[in-house]
């Protein structure tokens, strides 16, 4: 008993002992090594200083204790389409690496033995030693690389099975840090995603994760749904490429990054109190429409596939707005092929190109504003010799034709314009400001806000190069007709939009509102260039003579006229110049066509532009009427079949149609507002016997079964999005077949 209370006692005077120098411990770490432990000591190496580096710690090969800073990214903000359709969002792609060390023999003890465990774990019951069994290391090897090969081998062809080969050696045979993939985070086509971890977590010793050695680091890129539309106004933001929306609004999108600092004392991690949280990026909401911009990217590319051009871009923008729908750029990627992708130039803002006979609307401003009557005074065209005399009274003689007939008729302002005669349109100018005062000429222009450089949410859009202190015959003539200097065609749009807005002039909108997860943060305005760039009358004049290029008898826009959707608008037609032969090749031309539509009331004006085709401006004008046509149908930017055709009845169907967008629909196409059933977000609409046959649509909005057959691209993606799935889509138009993934929630819609 007495040997049982001496063992209590010494028990319980170790615990008090224990606990006492655990308290001491304490005190002394509070007291005397808290400045340590802070990173605040003179013995610590403080590495988130700037001047660390002259640090006597930094040279000091026994320091064992510094302070290092993590830095934590902030999510980038998201961008939309005018509708909350997702155009850019993030997403994972992965880096994958073996890290060898993890499969080195482990050695422990028993008893008075120390026992090494060499034994290689592959999952599945397959087990064996690494010493007893070198073959089986080979085979495993083998099996990795074979399988990485033809997993990859598509994306990564320079990548052969000899790579893998090596690679899985260095990580199991030589037990080293082995990195086997890494994605490219501009390139799509080599993106590691969740299908492929999938894949590689089934394999043999990798499915042990990281006891196997298998680490993956998580990147984040910006994905576009939609593959090339709008690729370039929306732009990218990596260390290599910057441009686009993602590049002037990167403020906006980027966020605060945030830090965590760390202290390493004598190699243990402890993290610091001073964290700071990432702020998440804001999300931006562009102008673009989805349906809108598919219309325009379809249109150019086929008229460039069909005319072998060089490149084209074309913009379609709201009229009253100066909201931009729609902007294409589209170049040929190789020489002698007809595959075109956007490029990487935004030719319609930074393209200094000579405009041709669009500028002729500048003249006829110009002329207008400083004659009352157009209608009673006949000018010269197609051939005329223009006389212009010296101070001394010398007479010089130009003789200047529209083409290749030397004969001269004479017609009224609109014939010369709807008939885009450059010796009209000279005459006319010459006729108001006088063969001798190009600078009078000039200074309208300037008050018309034509050559004024402006500021848009892309970035700054300088001035045309127009010649300005020119005095000789030539520049002043060409200039007239868009000759000789060279601007961008976002500018051309721009005066044209202000003839279809009354007169008042706008620089377009890109972006309408910034967001966060909750409300709005920010909206955004068209800033006002000029309330008035002419006089009321100017501008109604001026429209009238736009329209006469379309449904004039002699118009050069007339082979395109429609009665049931009118624009109007004015075509141009350069020669290119060639720096090395320093002249004009007439086999190579640029064609353009601007205006707006419907021509009565403009609700949408628009510009193509094409360069280098051999043809001239109507196959701008063939793009132009077919965007105004498929724009107008879409009837507030949804896909009805069925168009006005002559004494024919509207009868608006729809497979699959938001519920919200049918009164707006009906409404425009004079079909009395009926009631609809509210069951489901979107139904299947048709008429017969006068009367509305509405159905519940096939699609379904479930997480796990979701079905989007008949919906379109722009409003399938949305919904998948909001389901929380990762989309990809093929082909154009409605979905026709679909494909899902419910574990990795990923989609693949095939559309037709």
């Amino acid at each position: 008993m007495k040997k049982s209370s001496a063992k209590m006692v010494l028990v319980y005077l170790s615990v008090v002992i224990l606990g006492l120098a655990c308290f001491l411990k304490i005190v002394h770490l509070i007291f005397f090594q808290r400045s340590l432990f802070e990173g605040t000591s003179a013995q610590c190496l403080d590495k988130t200083q700037p001047d660390w580096e002259s640090n006597p710690l930094a040279d000091d090969t026994t320091c064992n204790c510094f302070v290092v800073q993590n830095d934590l990214k902030p999510l980038r903000g998201e961008i939309y389409d005018d509708r909350g359709r997702l155009l850019i969002s993030n997403f994972n792609v992965f880096d994958i690496t073996v890290d060898g060390r993890m499969l080195q023999p482990k050695s422990y003890r028993k008893g008075q033995h120390t026992i090494v465990n060499d034994t290689i774990y592959c999952g599945g019951g397959r087990n064996f030693s690494r010493s007893a069994n070198p073959a089986e290391i080979e085979k495993l090897v083998n099996e990795l690389a074979y399988a990485f090969y033809q997993q990859f081998k598509d994306r990564f062809p320079k990548k052969n099975i000899n790579y893998y080969k090596k690679q899985f050696r260095k990580a199991i045979k030589e037990m080293k840090n082995a990195p086997i993939l890494q994605s490219t985070l501009h390139r799509e086509k080599e993106w590691i995603t969740d299908e492929d971890t999938a894949f590689v977590n089934k394999l043999p010793l990798l499915s042990q994760k990281r006891k196997g050695g298998l680490n993956y680091t998580i990147r984040t890129v910006r994905i576009n749904p939609y593959g090339d539309l709008a690729r370039r106004t929306l732009g990218m933001y990596t260390d290599n490429k910057k441009f686009g929306l993602e590049m002037s609004q990167n403020e906006i999108l980027q966020g605060e990054a945030g830090a965590q600092k760390y202290i390493y004392v004598n190699q243990a991690r402890i993290p610091l109190n001073e964290r700071i949280e990432p702020v998440d990026g804001f999300n931006i909401h562009t102008t673009l429409n989805l349906e809108i911009q598919n219309v325009v990217h379809n249109e150019l590319l086929k008229i460039l596939i069909e005319e072998n051009a060089e490149w084209g871009c074309a913009v379609v923008m709201e009229t009253k707005t100066g909201e931009v729908k729609a902007i294409s750029n589209l170049t040929r990627t190789q020489e002698g092929h007809s595959v075109y992708e956007e490029s990487q130039q935004n030719y319609a803002l930074t393209a200094m190109v000579e405009p041709g006979s669009t500028f002729k609307l500048a003249s006829l401003l110009a002329y207008l504003e400083r004659t009352d009557n157009d209608s009673i005074k006949k000018y010269p065209m197609m051939y005329h010799t223009f006389i212009r005399k010296n101070k001394n009274g010398k007479e010089f003689r130009y003789p200047k034709t529209d083409g290749y007939e030397r004969r001269e008729e004479w017609g009224y302002p609109i014939e010369a314009f709807q008939r885009s005669s450059n010796v009209g349109i000279a005459a006319m100018i010459f006729d108001t400001y006088s063969i001798d005062n190009y600078q009078e000429y000039l200074k309208k222009i300037d008050s018309l806000f034509i050559t004024t450089t402006f500021s848009t949410q892309l970035g700054m859009i300088n001035a045309p190069n127009i010649k300005r202190k020119a005095y000789d015959f030539h520049s002043y003539y060409n200039a007239c007709f868009g000759t000789g200097f060279k601007m961008t065609p976002i500018q051309t749009l721009i005066y044209f939009n202000a003839v279809a807005n009354d007169g008042k002039m706008i620089v377009p909108l890109f972006v309408n509102a910034v967001t966060n997860k909750n409300d709005t943060i920010k909206k955004f305005e068209a800033e006002v260039i000029a309330e008035q760039i002419a006089k009321p009358e100017t501008i109604k004049r001026a429209r009238k003579y736009l329209e006469a290029v379309v449904s004039g008898e002699r118009g050069t826009a007339r082979a395109y006229k429609n009665k049931y959707i009118s624009f109007a608008g004015k075509t141009g037609t350069r020669d290119i110049w060639d720096e090395t032969t320093q002249s004009y090749l007439k086999n190579k031309n640029s064609a353009s066509f601007c205006g707006y539509f419907p021509a009565d009331e403009p609700k949408y004006t628009a510009i193509v532009f094409i360069y280098n085709v051999s043809r001239k401006s109507t196959i701008a004008v063939k793009a132009f009427a077919n965007i105004a046509k498929n724009v107008t149908r879409l009837a507030y930017l949804t896909s009805l079949r069925e168009i006005p055709t002559e004494n024919k009845k509207v009868t608006p169907s729809s497979r699959a149609i938001a519920n919200v967008d049918i009164p707006f629909v009906f409404q425009g196409y004079g079909v009395e507002n009926q009631k609809l059933t509210k069951d489901s977000p979107y139904v299947r609409i048709s008429y017969s016997d006068n009367e509305l046959q509405q159905a519940k649509s096939s699609v379904l909005l479930e997480k796990n079964s979701p079905n989007m057959i008949g919906l379109t691209a722009a409003d399938a993606v949305y919904e998948l999005n909001k389901l929380g799935y990762v989309t990809k889509i093929y082909g154009r138009g409605r979905v026709k077949n679909q494909e899902y993934n419910t574990e990795k929630m990923t989609a693949k819609l095939y559309l037709e």
